[in-house]
């Protein structure tokens, strides 16, 4: 009889990828049609998978019932499987381009204007062929990103209770960079509210706004300073995640926009903007290193984590 690692070992890609077609599908006759193989090839796949993982993966509807749907413990390896699909097509892109290190980073904008640039350039003096991916989300994006094998590393806050965002089994995180940082209202030095000494709240809501979209971390704080005065928050009249745009459509146009004051100290002359008196605390800018316990066997994602120690 075979041993279980032998049966793993012996499945095919096809086979991986069945939970992720089911899951979506619910059927096994659609998913049949999604593969162009027959139902009773796609029931003897999942019976391979089943039997080579030793539990139940889907749960067929009892009879008179249509439909499947996946088992606690086929939900739990699709988490896993899906990474693995992710992994395998940046196997691909390497094999493509050998001479060529990748590295897929998720960034909170935030976090540009700390530790991130200043480890990005060590880790390119460290690794000169290494060619970096970063994508800048929210937290639960990047977050979600992490798990779904969509990035190799992330840069972000650890999501807030409130947000609701388990962390997923075998993320290994450090912290990088502890602190607060201080978000402030912005708008250009023409601006109506500019020359005003203590605008009021109530004044801000009937203005124009470039904001983060809903669910940022800035965007969620933004909120809650008009929520806990009794106003309804503003509506953005454009959504944007990066600070850089927003603080460069603010200075252009009569908007508004809420950013860190690091990174308005930054633009504020070459933009002439002009930051707006407001009532607010200071926020948490603590970010951590956060990557797949997998990835400690890839020599990139090590070499980054090395680069945040000497900061």
């Amino acid at each position: 009889m075979k041993s279980q690692t032998a049966r793993i070992e012996q499945l095919r890609l096809r086979d991986l990828l069945l939970l992720d077609h089911l899951d979506q599908t619910g059927s096994l006759r659609v998913t049949a049609e999604r593969l162009n193989v027959t139902q009773p090839a796609v029931t003897q796949a999942l019976q391979v998978l089943e039997n080579a993982f030793g539990v139940t993966l889907v749960q067929r509807g009892r009879r008179g019932q249509r439909g499947v749907s996946l088992t606690p413990a086929g939900q739990a390896a699709l988490v896993r499987l899906r990474i693995a699909r992710q992994e395998l097509m940046a196997a691909h892109a390497a094999a493509l381009t050998p001479h060529i290190t990748t590295l897929r980073v998720g960034a909170l904008p935030l976090a540009m204007f700390h530790v991130l640039p200043q480890a990005l350039a060590r880790l390119r003096v460290a690794m000169p062929n290494i060619h970096i991916e970063l994508n800048e989300s929210t937290v639960s994006g990047l977050w979600r990103a992490l798990a779904d094998g969509q990035v190799d590393a992330i840069v972000c806050r650890l999501p807030s209770p409130n947000e609701q965002l388990p962390l997923s089994a075998g993320i290994v995180y450090h912290t990088v960079s502890a602190g607060t940082e201080r978000l402030v209202l912005v708008a250009g030095r023409a601006h109506p509210l500019a020359s005003k000494r203590n605008p009021s709240l109530e004044s801000m809501t009937r203005q124009a706004w470039v904001l983060p979209p809903t669910g940022a971390f800035t965007r969620m704080v933004f909120d809650q300073v008009f929520i806990r005065a009794g106003l309804k928050p503003p509506v953005a009249s454009i959504t944007s995640l990066s600070f850089h745009s927003n603080l460069q459509l603010a200075a252009a146009s009569d908007l508004m926009t809420v950013a860190p004051e690091s990174a308005v100290r930054t633009y504020e002359r070459a933009l002439k903007l002009k930051i707006i008196p407001a009532e607010w605390g200071e926020q948490s800018s603590g970010v951590v290193l956060a990557f797949r316990e997998s990835s400690l066997n890839n020599p990139a994602v090590v070499a980054l984590q090395d680069c945040f120690q000497y900061l």
